[in-house]
């Protein structure tokens, strides 16, 4: 059952195949990419008309910050 104003696209959008510990690349405002590492989603950014979005970690800089789905892309190391 999804949330009230939980579009179908949202859902799908969510289903980007990322698991916890993933590592990742994340796009910042400037079109540069930053390693990371997947958390989970964020499963309450549906509720305040925000799009999809997750929690990443980054090791190097001892930070976390919270991501569009649309910026997290796979990295292969």
């Amino acid at each position: 059952m999804q949330p009230c104003g939980y579009s179908g696209a949202m859902a799908e959008a969510i289903e980007h195949g990322f698991k916890e510990g993933d590592k990742v690349w994340v796009e910042d405002g400037e079109g540069r990419h930053h390693p990371g590492v997947f958390v989970g989603n964020n499963e309450a950014s549906g509720w305040f008309g925000g799009g999809p979005s997750a929690y990443v970690a980054h090791p190097e800089a001892h930070q976390a910050e919270v991501v569009s789905v649309f910026r997290i892309t796979p990295r292969d190391e």
